[in-house]
């Protein structure tokens, strides 16, 4: 076993760049798809604009729950919701992306605006669509 040892941890050391990478081209994914789709209203890096649409930058809507930001993404949001002490009273339409690019676009949410960070998988999208609406905060 001790003769296995040195091999695993090159293997293992081998295999964390492609692993970054990964992230990395998610990341960069998700910002192109974000800054197409979502900046317009959220605001470029997250800040969201007046009283109609909320921060996703440090947003406790989000992190309270993160599952909320794929279910306000697939099924949309109506109606009035709370953010960073803040209420917000407007309607989001669910995205016209495929399930792969949610989990983009959620990876780089989570991440670069300060969301307690991670990777959003493309499962993780499916199962968000069994969700109910109202389960939203």
């Amino acid at each position: 076993m001790t003769a296995l040892r040195p091999i695993l941890l090159l293997l293992t050391a081998l295999s964390l760049p492609t692993a970054f990478a990964a992230d990395a081209a998610l990341m960069s994914k998700g910002q192109k798809i974000y800054e197409t789709n979502c900046a317009a209203c959220h605001g470029k890096k997250g800040e969201g604009r007046g009283a109609m649409f909320p921060p996703l930058f440090q947003s406790d809507y989000i992190n309270k729950k993160p599952q909320v930001l794929l279910q306000s993404m697939t099924k949309g949001i109506n109606g009035p919701i709370k953010v960073n002490g803040k209420s917000y009273n407007g309607f989001m339409p669910s995205t016209a992306i495929n399930d792969a690019d949610v989990a983009a676009v959620a990876t780089y949410i989570m991440n670069a605006f300060n969301n307690g960070g991670g990777t959003i998988t493309e499962a993780d999208v499916k199962k968000s669509h069994g969700k109910n609406k109202t389960s939203l905060p």
